[in-house]
């Protein structure tokens, strides 16, 4: 990403937060989105590894029932671009394509009135977590603009994910967290040390540092580094507190 847009996202989404009265947040980035993106909606949902998971923010019902259908149907571009890691674009749901493609999901989203949806994964390297979602009620593609910003946004709530407090203020319809900390390289090497030690996959290796770090009340950053230092070591099964 370039160091321009990244600002410029920035200063948004603070700008977005202030007349809120609230802090950067997730919840902030999706609402940001809907204006970045011109859509009509956004919405952030977490996976495992096969594309399981649960909806964490909905600017609106439409947003939340595309991620729910998602789920439900098992089926959909944010499924699809978790799965491949890299961004899904339809500008035109209704089209034939898309229809064959996800047509379960396709016709729950066009009879609400959904004609566009564009997924971004949420995703450094082997760590995937879910998915940025946005919609429009009219057919059209995103501008190679609105794509680059899109990106950043997924990136910053990845970054923000990855450093995740348990949450202490609620703003209305997400999970709200402060701030955006970038301590991805001992979250990484957490994972891969989690991985090594366990024998699972990086994606639920970093499934198990987060739900270690939510049961605890702590943030990911600080179990990632008592990891890395060895001053913790996860049991085989998941936490159950």
């Amino acid at each position: 990403m370039s160091d321009d847009r990244l600002v410029r996202v920035l200063a948004y989404l603070a700008d977005l937060a202030a007349a809120n009265h609230t802090v950067v947040s997730s919840g902030t980035a999706c609402e940001a989105c809907v204006a970045l993106l011109d859509v009509d909606g956004a919405g952030l949902s977490l996976m495992n590894g096969s594309g399981q998971g649960e909806t964490q923010y909905a600017t609106n019902k439409i947003s939340a029932l595309i991620e729910d259908t998602q789920f439900t149907m098992g089926e959909g571009p944010g499924v699809d671009a978790f799965r491949s890691a890299m961004p899904v674009l339809v500008s035109d749901l209704d089209s034939g394509s898309g229809r064959r493609r996800w047509p379960m999901f396709t016709a729950v989203a066009v009879t609400a009135g959904v004609r566009a949806v564009f997924a971004f994964p949420l995703r450094s390297g082997a760590i995937r977590l879910g998915t940025l979602a946005a919609h429009r009620s009219t057919p059209g593609p995103l501008t190679s603009g609105q794509v680059a910003d899109a990106l950043v946004v997924a990136d910053l709530i990845l970054s923000q994910l990855l450093g995740e407090l348990r949450p202490t203020h609620h703003p209305p319809g997400g999970r709200p967290t402060d701030g955006f900390p970038l301590s991805r390289t001992e979250v990484h090497q957490a994972a891969g040390m989690i991985s090594a030690q366990l024998g699972v996959p990086m994606e639920e290796a970093m499934m198990r540092l987060r739900a270690y770090a939510f049961a605890h009340e702590r943030t990911i950053a600080d179990v990632a580094r008592d990891v890395v230092t060895r001053r913790l070591r996860l049991n085989p099964e998941p936490d159950p507190t």
